[in-house]
């Protein structure tokens, strides 16, 4: 179970249902029930302790990892501080490039307290997530793109994808918030004038921006979306309703024509074809130019040009 000492804090890592893990904890109820379920825990937990002044505590569950594929796929920090010591468990650094255990030690060198230690480690998580928020940003420019070139049932279903994504990516940054709120509460207002505190303060709040920013994006995407496919819908029913009734005096005069009475004079007429067609082409006309004069007809028989003036 690796202990690291420092000048002002102590940072052990270890199996949360470990004895020593436990021996820098108070034994209460709420902490036997949050070690329990830690095993299993789904979601972020956190806990304060602010009864006993000069031994104020916070502990809990942080998933700072999550796999956009699977639900099951996470990496949660199990950790407990007080103002003496900070516990958690076990980080596979291998991991994540950001968290580079041996620069992670070298930072925790100059740090004035267990509080601190906490902030770097939160540092560097948050530092993770605003990396991989980068690739994400340049899905979600491609994707807008690609919306305004070719809107068709795959690219619906990558802005749902991204959609799902930035949810993900916001239960994350919750969780930090939480934690960042909960340390000053818990240990005093000072605390925030600590310098790892407060670089790792403005870098939770830089990526809470960044994911508030992403997903009013993604929604103005969906609204964008809807709107196309509304739009196109509209266009495909006023173009079928257009070509149907248009095509409505051929339909009319053929099953007029086409009845199998004996006494039907047309038939027997010398210029009853050429009649027939002349009655057809000029009643489609008249009520082609009926619907134009109302308005009715707009772009359905236009040609649509998919460069505008500003691509040339």
């Amino acid at each position: 179970m690796p202990q690291h000492s420092f000048e002002n804090g102590i940072w052990q890592e270890g199996d949360v249902e470990d004895q020593n893990f436990r021996k820098f904890m108070p034994e209460n109820k709420r902490m036997h029930s949050w070690i329990q379920e830690s095993e299993n825990i789904a979601v972020n937990a956190l806990h304060t302790e602010t009864s006993n002044p000069g031994h104020e505590a916070i502990w809990g569950s942080l998933v700072f990892r999550q796999s956009q594929q699977q639900r099951s796929a996470r990496d949660v920090f199990h950790f407990y501080l007080s103002r003496e010591a900070l516990v958690t468990n076990e980080i596979a650094f291998e991991r994540d490039e950001d968290l580079d255990e041996e620069a992670i030690l070298r930072q925790m060198q100059n740090a004035s307290s267990s509080i601190e230690l906490m902030m770097i480690l939160l540092g560097k998580m948050s530092n993770a997530i605003l990396k991989k928020i980068d690739l994400f940003e340049e899905r979600l420019h491609n994707l807008l793109w690609a919306i305004q070139e070719k809107n068709n049932k795959k690219i619906f279903e990558e802005v749902q994808n991204v959609r799902h994504e930035i949810f993900l990516w916001k239960h994350l940054v919750i969780g930090f918030l939480e934690i960042k709120m909960a340390i000053p509460e818990v240990f005093g207002k000072e605390v925030q004038e600590e310098p790892e505190y407060y670089r790792t303060s403005m870098r939770i709040d830089r990526c809470a921006m960044l994911v508030e920013s992403y997903e009013d994006e993604i929604n103005n995407l969906v609204d964008m979306e809807n709107v196309i496919a509304s739009y196109r819908g509209n266009e495909i029913a006023k173009t079928l309703t257009v070509l149907a009734t248009l095509f409505t005096p051929i339909m009319a005069y053929g099953g007029l024509w086409g009845m199998n009475f004996d006494n039907m004079p047309e038939l027997h007429w010398s210029f009853g074809y050429p009649m027939a067609l002349t009655l057809i082409i000029l009643t489609t006309l008249v009520l082609y130019l009926y619907l134009r004069r109302r308005g009715w007809i707009g772009d359905v028989l236009k040609t649509s040009h998919p460069k505008s003036k500003y691509n040339g």
